[in-house]
């Protein structure tokens, strides 16, 4: 009899659709990005996390409410006169590169999403 009782659960289990995994769910996803920090590389580096990450990122209603969320942008920086010129300087520390080679060819791979 418990082996009757075995296969009622596998057949159990077998009828409920298996659940989405997190980051597969657009909501969470939109959530967990909606708290990257605002600083000008951050939402753009979790948007090349993957193809949905991206179209999650760059979607007009999740744009305004990054915006509404952290509410004033930082302050890149200022610009200031010199020798006749306009310069700008920035304020924030410069983001580690993006032209370091491991990362050029994860974009540069064929099969990157």
């Amino acid at each position: 009899m418990s082996h009757e009782a075995g296969g009622d659960e596998i057949a159990l289990r077998r009828r409920h659709p298996p659940t989405a995994a997190p980051l597969d769910d657009e909501d969470l996803l939109g959530e967990i990005l909606l708290r990257v920090p605002p600083l000008p590389s951050s939402l753009l580096r979790a948007s090349l996390v993957s193809k949905l990450c991206g179209g999650v990122a760059t979607a007009p209603s999740f744009s305004h409410r990054f915006v509404a969320h952290h509410r004033r942008p930082p302050v890149l920086g200022f610009f200031e006169k010199g020798d006749g010129e306009l310069v700008f300087t920035p304020i924030l520390d410069p983001p580690a590169s993006v032209t370091s080679p491991p990362i050029l060819q994860r974009l540069s791979a064929p099969n990157l999403f």
